[in-house]
């Protein structure tokens, strides 16, 4: 919910001022997911670091920054079983497709406060990313058929711009707009370039009232996401898609000394590739708190979120735990 006007999250560029001090910032991610599908089921899990940001700041309006964020995820694997005929031999195998990486998004960007009441922000975006491929058949008799395997790397890089800006119309509210432009998104493979598409843009507009100790955010986004269409293959056409989040903040009670902040969330979203030709949408609800560290130099975050994924007609649910933790150090 507090994305446009979170100085931490990678969304908008003018947010970075209201880190004053500058800062590192480092979040990492444990998430369990589970999927039930035509009375069949599966669960994986996935460790990760989706965020790293620092700044500092550059005279006492200014603030520059750089983060790494994964853009979109590409580690998922697939199980199935078949048979192969062999002259009039049959044989069964079992077929194994993994993949590996993701693209992700290292943004260089600046903030400066024209007034109390208004700030602005630009960044300039590298997309950088890989997908490791791999194939395996392995057949039931083993000691007389020989497995198969085969393997490939992809590999992307695109660049983008970036703006937003920072209204406080009142002391209480703040209103935060961002918008990013997308430019070419290459895919090579073995040094060659495969296909071209675009790298997704997006624009979004946020809302936040803070009153004492309560803070409110609510937020919507639009991610272009059809811009990458065929960048894979020519049946990848992924839909443009909304994200609307609610966010609430709170003084909480104190443990050992430090004040404590209880947090809750609410977001809801369309997922950029169909299941069966029906659109995804993703419901998850966060709970969260933090604390500060080192008489307020370092400060502690964990959350927890659950998330169901449902499409349409299409008889499959895949639903998830996360836990995250995230670091904050100031100088």
């Amino acid at each position: 919910g507090v994305g446009e006007t979170d100085p931490l999250s990678p969304i908008n560029p003018a947010a970075l001022a209201l880190l004053r001090r500058g800062g590192l910032y480092l979040q990492s991610e444990q998430e369990s997911r589970s999927i039930d599908a035509a009375g069949q089921s599966g669960n994986t899990r996935a460790y990760r670091f989706p965020l790293f940001s620092a700044a500092v700041p550059v005279g006492s309006r200014g603030m520059l920054g750089v983060s790494f964020s994964t853009l979109l995820d590409r580690t998922w694997g697939t199980e199935s079983r078949d048979k192969q005929l062999f002259g009039a031999d049959s044989v069964a195998f079992t077929e194994r497709f993994r993949s590996e990486g993701a693209l992700n998004d290292v943004r260089l960007a600046g903030s400066w406060a024209i007034s109390n009441s208004l700030t602005v922000g630009l960044g300039v975006h590298l997309f950088p990313g890989e997908n490791r491929l791999t194939i395996s058949r392995v057949f039931d008799d083993s000691l007389v058929f020989a497995p198969l395997r085969d393997s490939a790397n992809v590999n992307f890089f695109g660049t983008g711009y970036s703006a937003g800006l920072l209204w406080r119309p009142v002391r209480s509210v703040t209103v935060g707009a961002s918008g990013r432009v997308g430019g070419t998104l290459k895919l090579r493979e073995a040094d060659s370039v495969r296909t071209t598409a675009d790298v997704p843009s997006r624009y979004g507009v946020g809302v936040r009232w803070d009153a004492a100790g309560t803070t409110v955010a609510f937020r919507a986004d639009r991610t272009l996401w059809s811009k990458m269409g065929g960048l894979g293959s020519a049946r990848a056409n992924p839909d443009d898609v909304w994200d609307f989040g609610l966010g609430i903040d709170a003084a909480g009670p104190r443990l050992l000394g430090a004040p404590l902040t209880l947090r809750g969330g609410a977001r809801r979203r369309t997922l950029p590739f169909l299941a069966g030709n029906e659109q995804v949408r993703e419901t998850a609800f966060t709970l969260g708190t933090g604390a500060p560290l080192a008489r307020g130099r370092a400060q502690v975050d964990l959350f927890l979120e659950r998330a169901s994924r449902t499409a349409g007609d299409v008889d499959a649910k895949e639903r998830s735990w996360t836990f995250g933790l995230g670091l904050t150090v100031r100088p």
